[in-house]
């Protein structure tokens, strides 16, 4: 038998007493509150990740569309300029 928990039959209680286990069922429905706010964080965080997820790829996107275009540019300028050399002033 344990020393710090026995068991009266006559009282029906083991030696912690009624405090004790108020007091214990007081942290155990702290903790419950706990991991829910901590659930609710956690999926609140797992949307943001997703949020920007999407911005990251629609930047991407983006970036590579103007890649592109700038290419396209870049392309036209210089035959412009090819034309321009080619007239004799």
């Amino acid at each position: 038998m344990y020393p710090y928990a026995t068991y009266d039959l006559r009282k029906g209680t083991d030696g912690m007493g009624e405090e004790s286990f108020t007091l214990i069922e007081k942290k155990i429905n702290d903790l419950v509150q706990v991991v829910s706010t901590l659930k609710k964080e956690k999926a609140a965080l797992a949307a943001e990740v997703s949020r920007m997820e999407a911005e990251a790829k629609e930047a991407g996107k983006k970036l590579a569309e103007m890649t592109r275009e700038r290419g396209e540019v870049k392309d036209r300028v210089e035959k412009i300029l090819s034309r321009l050399d080619s007239i004799e002033l």
